[in-house]
């Protein structure tokens, strides 16, 4: 699922007349007992309800895959869920299984809210340059998976009826720590064999897992994994600095691109040698390093370059990481980047850096 699929999707969701049919939902307590369900459909809420929830489902979805969003392939079709997936959202009964399933695999210390969506979506034609042309003959129909934890209110006054008094604390629902979209939307269409997974945790992974049936091996890696990989294999090939930098601004670029979703071997090669970094070894140390993982160029994106020592820390845009140098001066290593524009500290304007070349020379 590359990220034109991910946003057509998530713009469908919030749209005026959203692609959401009907909504099943299921309120659970930290006994793990289920206190409250019901079947919903999206377009018989009332306003602020239908906007939570939209809002809610598209969270779900974060906006770039490979950070909290991840696809996986799976081994075989999901017949249970392609068989909800045709609910007319009336019966309560239909959603008995999944509700089973649901309580017997997540494990939760707090209460939360479970919210499967179902969606429909009348695929439109587009032009050579993307732009919309009239309804298509593919309809996209899958379930949108939502689990949100519930928090305590925090202790608080209030005016009630003829005073002020403390209120009553309530449990407030939160953002989704983890759910999924089955069947994956694919090149514009669905694909059965591939379901997209939001995970914030190691535990809400291990959950995904047992629900799909995916083997750890599998299992898509997290975002820091991701990092700490990307990471090794930058040190492993000895880069300077500025090559660092240089690499940084370049994975940046590459992950802005439409539908770049992963950084392939030769992708992560080019962009080295475009740094100025020599790749006589780079076979061998990709091979040891990153091996058959998947980097997902949003995961080991950043916004900005970071550099530590000792004492402090430099973050500089990654657009202008070319601004970064190195000088040894009277003997010692220094990281320099030009003083241009204006300068503050704390956020006071500086009027001068030094009080004369010649003295800061």
């Amino acid at each position: 699922m590359e990220k034109s699929d991910l946003k057509e999707i998530r713009k469908a969701l919030k749209a005026r007349e959203s692609c959401i049919s009907w909504v099943y939902g299921l309120y659970v307590d930290p006994d793990n007992l289920p206190v409250w369900e019901n079947v919903m459909r999206l377009a018989d809420m009332e306003e602020a309800e239908r906007f939570r929830h939209i809002s809610l489902f598209a969270r779900t979805l974060s906006p770039g895959v490979g950070k909290d969003t991840f696809p996986a392939m799976l081994d075989e079709e999901q017949s249970s869920l392609l068989s909800l997936r045709s609910a007319k959202g009336v019966d309560i009964a239909e959603f008995e299984e999944f509700r089973d399933t649901l309580l017997s695999g997540f494990s939760h210390t707090d209460p939360y809210y479970a919210a499967l969506a179902r969606v429909i979506y009348d695929v439109p034609t587009k032009s050579g340059d993307g732009r919309r042309l009239e309804d298509g003959d593919v309809v996209y129909e899958a379930l949108l998976f939502s689990i949100c934890p519930a928090t305590l209110s925090k202790p608080m006054l209030g005016f009630d009826s003829d005073r002020v008094t403390e209120l009553n604390r309530r449990w407030q629902i939160g953002n989704p720590v983890t759910g999924f979209l089955y069947p994956a939307f694919s090149d514009r269409a669905e694909d059965r064999h591939e379901v997209l997974i939001q995970s914030k945790t190691p535990e809400n992974e291990e959950y995904v897992r047992g629900f799909f049936r995916i083997s750890e091996t599998d299992q898509p890696i997290g975002m820091k994994t991701q990092k700490d990989i990307f990471a090794s294999l930058l040190d492993r090939m000895d880069v300077s600095l500025q090559h660092a930098a240089a690499i940084s601004e370049n994975v940046a670029e590459k992950a802005a691109e439409e539908d770049v979703t992963v950084l392939e071997k030769e992708d992560i090669r080019k962009i080295a040698e475009a740094a100025g970094v020599d790749s006589g070894d780079f076979d061998e140390i990709y091979d040891d390093t990153v091996g058959d993982v998947r980097l997902a160029a949003s995961a080991v994106a950043d916004s900005y370059v970071t550099v530590k020592t000792d004492s402090v820390v430099l973050k500089v845009p990654s657009d202008k990481a070319q601004l970064i140098e190195t000088r040894k001066i009277n003997g010692r290593d220094y990281i320099l980047i030009p003083a241009d524009g204006t300068v503050t500290v704390n956020g006071a304007a500086v009027t001068a850096l030094a009080k004369n070349e010649e003295e800061a020379e």
